[in-house]
């Protein structure tokens, strides 16, 4: 059994290879954004949404591998309680943690996938556009996401940063030999 903790700034796919994980390994994929989108439309406001959608991820994660499953946490990882309660989590259900990191420096190309990924309330509508609960005016979305890029945590070994500019195709046996590891 293991906890598998995905990182990286938002569009660079760390949802699509938590799917192929819960695809292939019968994980079940705890997606922050699926959390705070509906944390959202309880009536939560922004900031309180950011922090009651990480308690609940992190409270789903420990139930699930409680009943004896793999777990996905899809979230960025930006800040260093996010990594210490996957390892922490992971530790107490004496499950393996595993971390992957999907890198994409390319902000035209995380605009683009951004652009036409199917939205949820908390996504970010581009690099320079915000969700749709922040308004409608443009952000300097380069400084931001660069600073996001700069502020991804890491455990300090045995992690897997993935270039997402390759193709799937290489991907995911990447992925599939980190996790069998």
């Amino acid at each position: 059994m293991f906890l598998l903790q995905m990182s990286g700034v938002p569009g660079s796919g760390k949802s699509t290879v938590a799917t192929h994980v819960a695809d292939s390994y019968g994980a079940v994929a705890v997606d922050y954004d699926v959390i705070r989108s509906a944390v959202l439309d309880a009536g939560f406001d922004v900031a309180a949404s950011a922090k009651a959608a990480y308690e609940v991820m992190y409270a789903l994660a420990r139930e699930v591998l409680g009943q004896g499953h793999p777990v996905v946490m899809d979230s960025p990882c930006f800040w260093p309680r996010i990594l210490n309660e996957g390892v922490e989590i992971a530790r107490a259900h004496d499950a393996r943690y595993r971390y992957i990191e999907c890198q994409v420096r390319d902000l035209k190309l995380l605009d683009e996938r951004l652009g036409r990924r199917p939205r949820l309330r908390s996504h970010r509508r581009g690099v320079d556009l915000p969700p749709v609960d922040l308004g409608d005016q443009p952000v300097d979305g380069e400084a931001l996401f660069r600073d996001s890029m700069d502020r991804v945590q890491r455990p300090l070994d045995n992690y897997l940063q993935l270039d997402m500019h390759r193709p799937l195709s290489e991907l995911l046996p990447e992925v599939d030999v980190y996790l069998k590891a």
